[in-house]
């Protein structure tokens, strides 16, 4: 139960804070595996396409990934800081 003073701050009682705390881990952790693994295989075959197409097989594939790689990392950078600003 929460006593008095957590209610005036108009916070959660502690057993739903602890609760949501699981649910937030639970989405910022599916949120950063979506967006690398989205990111990655757009640049996959995005690379394959282009191997195929211009006949520079493995190069564009492998530079597809590196960059879907970067591209996710940066993308998981913002959002950590986003996630990390309201938590304050």
């Amino acid at each position: 139960m929460a006593n008095k003073k957590d209610m005036e701050k108009n916070e959660m009682p502690r057993n739903e804070q602890g609760r949501g705390g699981a649910l937030q881990a639970l989405a910022l952790t599916t949120a950063i595996g979506t967006e690398l693994a989205i990111t990655v295989l757009l640049g996959f075959f995005g690379g394959q396409y282009l191997d195929r197409l211009l006949g520079t097989a493995p190069w564009l594939l492998l530079a597809g990934v590196l960059a879907g790689i970067a591209v996710g990392v940066a993308g998981i950078y913002k959002t950590l800081m986003v996630f990390f600003r309201e938590r304050k």
